[in-house]
């Protein structure tokens, strides 16, 4: 039996076989899908694939209240649109009934929303399943989930894995006592996460992976911190880093922090001269609210350091930059200073308002178990009087038991 989707939490562990009996015993598709339930979620995804029926797809924590503002009514939450047609056999056939109904397919998907009102941007599947790699060394993956599965991140591992059949572990909400036995429990092979998502996990995992031979670090600026310890744990595995937009797709992919634009790339993209990367038009999807410049470029928001004419190191989100007494800190470069410290599990730079210099810094600090609140601060502030200027140094330090996430769970600087 293959595999499918391994859900421990909620009792669910379902073959391929068993995605192709559910589909069929349904009797239409939903336009909207709006569930808790991640396997439900995928169950009408790839329902809608194979009978070429665009859908919208929600975070099932969105309130009702956003869901009006994004004109999605209530009504449209249990809408289906008929499907007919004789039961679909098997995931043979289910392939060629996806590749013969791609054209009339689409999939809307919002970006995170932690600043304002989402973001609606609607892919293709070969827009949105643009880095799928397909063939015989992928066969034998298994992945494990740790993404939201309505955003752009979760739905590429999800194609990466449907396409090659292998077995997805979902574990975005599993409590981290129990991951590193599940890791085991089903060999896991490929691991895609954020770096803040892999921070709360390393403290949980004691003993290695060895079956682990991918991991894939996105979503978030580049954490050489975390790259060490996940080497430690997965001793095995190549990590990858990897940048993405929803509404661009995967673009770049690199071992270390240092991307290069590849060839075929170049002509759709740019650094403008404030350092930001710009990505041209054809590259995206459909998608609301998009800034262009000239008509033609797409406004990533984020900064970058250029090496050379197409390498590059990413710096940070124009609006994450904090403005001290009229200098710009990079909270990232902070941080990146803090994790260095024994002790320091994770930390979060933020601007609290200031009425002399507009705004200071504070680090909220998750700590590990037997250190000290004081000695630890001690070490972080003689670290970071040697290391950067006086303007980029917290005037506050708070230890905390986690640090806030959004639903696609980055870090969330409120």
């Amino acid at each position: 039996m293959s595999l499918f989707w391994i859900d421990e939490a909620r009792g669910i562990k379902k073959s391929y076989a068993d995605l192709i009996a559910d589909m069929n015993a349904k009797n239409g598709c939903r336009r909207c899908i709006f569930y808790d339930n991640p396997y439900h979620i995928f169950l009408e995804l790839v329902h809608s694939m194979a009978y070429g029926i665009g859908v919208e797809m929600l975070d099932s924590n969105f309130s009702e209240s956003e869901r009006s503002r994004l004109g999605v009514s209530p009504s449209m939450l249990v809408s289906e649109t008929e499907t007919g047609g004789r039961p679909i056999a098997d995931f043979e056939e289910l392939c060629t009934r996806i590749d013969a109904a791609k054209e009339r397919w689409s999939v809307t998907i919002y970006t995170s929303g932690t600043t304002g009102r989402p973001k609606k941007v609607t892919h293709s599947l070969s827009t949105i399943a643009r880095s799928v790699k397909q063939g015989p060394r992928y066969k034998d993956n298994v992945w494990a989930f740790s993404f939201n599965p309505t955003h752009f991140a979760g739905l590429q591992v999800f194609f990466q894995a449907f396409f090659n059949r292998n077995p997805m572990l979902y574990i975005f909400d599993t409590d981290k006592n129990e991951v590193h036995s599940l890791l085991l429990k089903y060999g896991v092979t490929n691991i895609s996460a954020t770096p803040t998502f892999y921070r709360t996990l390393l403290p949980f995992m004691e003993h290695p992976l060895p079956d682990v031979r991918i991991v894939t670090v996105g979503g978030e600026k580049f954490d050489s911190n975390v790259l060490k310890d996940l080497g430690r744990v997965m001793p095995h595995a190549k990590i990858r880093n990897v940048y993405a937009s929803t509404e661009a797709g995967s673009l770049f992919g690199s071992v270390g922090e240092i991307f290069e634009i590849n060839e075929s790339l170049r002509p759709f993209v740019k650094i403008s001269d404030d350092r930001e990367l710009l990505i041209h038009k054809s590259l995206l999807g459909a998608a609301e609210e998009v800034s262009l410049a000239d008509g033609d470029w797409y406004h990533t928001g984020d900064t970058v350091t250029l090496l050379d004419e197409h390498r590059f190191v990413f710096a940070a989100r124009k609006t994450e930059m904090i403005n001290i007494g009229g200098y710009k800190v990079n909270p990232h470069e902070v941080e990146e200073q803090i994790k260095t410290v024994d002790g320091v599990l994770d930390v979060l730079v933020k601007a609290r308002h200031n009425r002399i210099t507009g705004n200071i810094l504070v680090a909220d600090i998750v700590k590990a178990s037997g250190y000290d609140e004081q000695q630890l601060e001690d070490s972080i502030r003689n670290i970071l009087v040697s290391t950067l200027q006086a303007w980029k140094i917290p005037r506050l330090f708070h230890f905390v038991n986690e640090l806030p996430k959004s639903r696609t769970g980055k870090k969330v600087r409120t």
